[in-house]
């Protein structure tokens, strides 16, 4: 079933309980009440991308969400990864060398060989120790004051991750998101959408006692694939958000509204009439990627009214989020948590 078109006056109704708290000077206000911080594959300028460690660091530097990649190994298990091949973040080349029944899984491209996630077993994966793929925007034990490169980081579960942010609520009453992304295989719609319904079948355990059916608002689901992201909605309270490029027009931006809750768009997309243009049909804006490497993004990001950012740099995300739009004072968190809650009341799928 569609998402209901939510117009800016009922958006601002939802909203008036917060308010109050959104910072003098800014030149664009989001739809809520303060942008998110997403650690985008945990925080990966500083750990390996999509471990358990960056993640658990992201927290640590009070991200609000964390963002796991999700794809199918070969028997059925979700683990987090960026990238379909496992070569640029894992250390399977090395393994396979020596290992003559993972080298007979891999595929010959070219002159290389690759090692794709859904041609291996779960325990196959578990061999391998997760690195990091380099660069400027991603960890560098050279530099990094988190590790030295001697470590083993293990490639987690889908459940590994649930389980952590449950556990952390339950221990500490802390309420972190998470923010999993329907990877894609091109040509194989069939294990695309078994992604999906598996990402969602997990969110749904019971053992979470409905921890992440919606009721926090800890959980948004995205996917660059239009088709899967209307899946989602049509199978899922939870709110969607449609990674594509910056709607031009105003009927654009309202027919993503039909079925989204809001957009995830590139920086370089995210100009302040795109913004506007996506708040006017409704809909949330979270803007991708920000990291050591382009930092002061960050401040112009929020100023631009951004609902959220993904960041390889959560303690900058947070620092930054926090100058522009500080935590209110105790006594008005109550009202600040029911304008988060009109909004995503608003935005939800209508039964």
């Amino acid at each position: 079933m569609p998402y209901r078109s939510v117009t800016v006056p009922a958006i601002a109704c939802a909203m008036l309980a917060g308010v109050a708290f959104l910072p003098v000077g800014t030149s664009a206000a989001p739809l809520a009440d303060r942008p998110l911080v997403i650690a985008h594959r945990g925080a990966s300028n500083y750990l390996p991308e999509h471990t358990m460690e960056a993640y658990r660091l992201a927290v640590q530097m009070r991200a609000d969400f964390i963002e796991p990649d999700l794809f199918l190994t070969a028997d059925g298990v979700l683990v987090a990864r960026h990238d379909r091949s496992l070569n640029a973040t894992t250390n399977v080349q090395q393994v396979a060398a020596s290992d003559p029944d993972l080298f007979a899984k891999g595929t010959q491209v070219g002159a290389n060989r690759q090692y794709y996630v859904d041609t291996l077993t779960y325990a196959d994966i578990q061999k391998l120790s997760a690195t990091s793929r380099g660069g400027a925007a991603y960890s560098n034990p050279a530099t990094s004051p988190y590790y030295d490169g001697t470590e083993s980081f293990a490639v987690p579960t889908f459940y590994d991750v649930l389980d952590y942010v449950y556990d952390l609520y339950s221990t500490t009453g802390r309420i972190v998101g998470v923010y999993p992304e329907v990877k894609t295989v091109s040509g194989n719609a069939a294990y695309n959408l078994a992604i999906a319904d598996a990402m969602l079948t997990a969110l749904a355990d019971p053992k979470y006692g409905g921890f992440f059916d919606g009721r926090f608002n800890n959980v948004f689901l995205q996917s660059f694939d239009q088709s899967i992201v209307q899946h989602l909605a049509a199978n899922s309270d939870l709110p969607v958000v449609y990674l594509t490029s910056c709607p031009t027009a105003a009927a654009a931006a309202d027919a993503i509204a039909q079925y989204a809750a809001g957009i995830g768009i590139s920086t370089g997309q995210a100009t302040q009439a795109c913004i506007d243009r996506a708040h006017a049909a409704g809909l949330l804006v979270h803007a991708y990627t920000v990291s050591l490497a382009n930092a002061a993004l960050h401040d112009t990001l929020y100023a631009r009214g951004v609902d959220g950012i993904f960041s390889n740099a959560p303690d900058l995300a947070v620092a930054s989020r926090d100058a522009l739009y500080p935590v209110p004072e105790p006594a008005s968190l109550a009202l600040l948590g029911l304008g988060v809650a009109g909004l995503l009341a608003a935005r939800r799928r209508l039964a």
